[in-house]
């Protein structure tokens, strides 16, 4: 088991101002006093991925606590993640389903090694639906991690249908029919006349027994209108945040032909999407899997305009 610990966190600070952040605080086990204060050049928005340090620390369970501070001096609230310090490797794993400490499985693991749950549980001693499952790992010292609980289904039969659902408005959700092989173009299904704004998608799928899957739920923004770009109404980015697929639905009043840039935020080209011509009501997506995690700005350009928005990459 390693002996440093390694949390990427991001965090983005506002407020009327649109004050940016220029120190972050970490402290371990609630001992604030002992608190490591580090500046960094002023930013809308700030990536940790460093390595603090626990090598004085003994082994077992253990907090760290962390804050972000703006130009004003405004600090956010704390955030606490949990950790194991141990100075071995891991060694084993046990798991367990349905919180059931009788179905208990315990085996062995290399530091290179992967426990492949898919294959280790016995699905025929699983109910229908929905199951949870609750794994640890162990160092040579003996000390389990905290354990991490997962949802799954089981003994669905073959997917029969979805149905989806805007904002957690499940009251006036869509249902369809699918069959195994089919796709479902969420870009294509989010309806119209959705508020301008960021909003919720929500689908799950259903199987042959009736069962449903654990819902899905992606973020997307809705503009309906854009000045800067005449004749372009109704886009739709979906999803935002974006992992590796960039979506775009959008309409034009007539046959145009669009230019699309992605840009980070000192407005340099980071990746060019080439042109689309639209007519009407279309949907294209792009794959944007090589660019890095942080913020983008996606940059429109027609005949009589240039119009830009904001997304997020995780």
């Amino acid at each position: 088991m390693r002996a440093k610990v390694i949390l990427p966190a991001i965090a983005a600070m506002c407020s009327a101002q649109a004050q940016q952040i220029d120190t972050y605080r970490y402290w371990f086990d609630d001992a604030i006093a002992n608190a490591v204060t580090t500046t960094v050049a002023a930013t809308d928005e700030l990536t940790l991925n460093t390595v603090w340090p626990t090598g004085s620390m003994a082994p077992g369970h253990h907090r760290v606590s962390f804050q972000f501070r703006d130009t004003d001096g405004v600090w956010s609230v704390p955030s606490t993640k949990l950790f194991v310090r141990g100075g071995h490797d891991i060694v084993g794993y046990r798991y367990w389903v349905n919180d059931d400490i009788g179905t208990l499985i315990t085996g062995t693991v290399g530091p290179a090694q992967v426990a492949d749950l898919n294959s280790l549980i016995d699905p025929g001693t699983l109910t229908k639906a929905f199951n949870t499952v609750t794994i640890q790992f162990m160092d040579a010292d003996g000390a389990y991690t905290v354990p991490r609980t997962e949802h799954f289904t089981a003994h669905s039969g073959l997917v029969s249908g979805y149905q989806y659902w805007i904002d957690d408005d499940i009251a006036n959700s869509q249902s369809g029919s699918l069959a195994p092989a089919d796709v479902v173009d969420l870009i294509a299904d989010v309806p119209t006349g959705v508020p301008n704004g960021n909003h919720l998608f929500t689908i799950r799928f259903s199987g042959a027994n009736g069962s449903w899957s654990v819902p899905l739920t992606a973020e997307f923004s809705v503009i309906l209108s854009t000045p800067e770009l005449p004749g372009v109404t109704d886009l739709l980015l979906f999803p935002n945040p974006v992992t590796d697929q960039l979506g775009l639905r959008l309409t034009t009043d007539e046959a145009r032909t669009l230019s699309l840039q992605v840009l980070d935020l000192s407005g340099s080209v980071v990746a060019d999407l080439s042109t689309w011509s639209v007519s009407s009501t279309a949907h294209r997506s792009w794959d944007i899997s090589a660019l890095a995690s942080g913020s983008y700005l996606l940059r429109i350009t027609g005949e009589h305009g240039a119009w830009t928005t904001r997304f997020v990459k995780p």
